[in-house]
């Protein structure tokens, strides 16, 4: 077999950073760090360098690409301990968790 294609992708220029809770196959929503590659209005697709409280380093993350569908990223009214963390409470209950942010929040724990 020949060489395989592959697509390239390049880091989005405006606030690259995503965080925000995703209901993928778990009981609940679990954080998420992704550095975006893509987004769309149905999904966000990046390297996931947060999964709960596993963080990976860049060349763990940069192995592979996933993909997330922008209606399993709940509002912080959706469940109840998201809801009812202290850090959490005052956010609008109709609001996404989908936070964007500039690439330094990669390396800073303020953001």
């Amino acid at each position: 077999m020949e060489g395989t294609k592959e697509k390239k992708y390049e880091i989005l220029a405006r606030k690259p950073v995503a965080k925000f809770y995703y209901q993928g196959l778990h009981s609940h929503p679990v954080r998420r760090t992704v550095l975006l590659l893509e987004e769309t209005d149905t999904f966000l697709r990046g390297y996931e360098f947060r999964m709960g409280n596993i963080v990976r380093t860049p060349s763990e993350a940069m192995r592979e690409i996933k993909t997330y569908r922008k209606d399993r990223i709940p509002k912080w009214g959706d469940y109840c301990r998201l809801r009812m963390s202290s850090k959490t409470f005052l956010n609008d209950p109709q609001k996404t968790t989908l936070e964007r942010f500039p690439i330094v929040a990669m390396f800073t724990d303020g953001a």
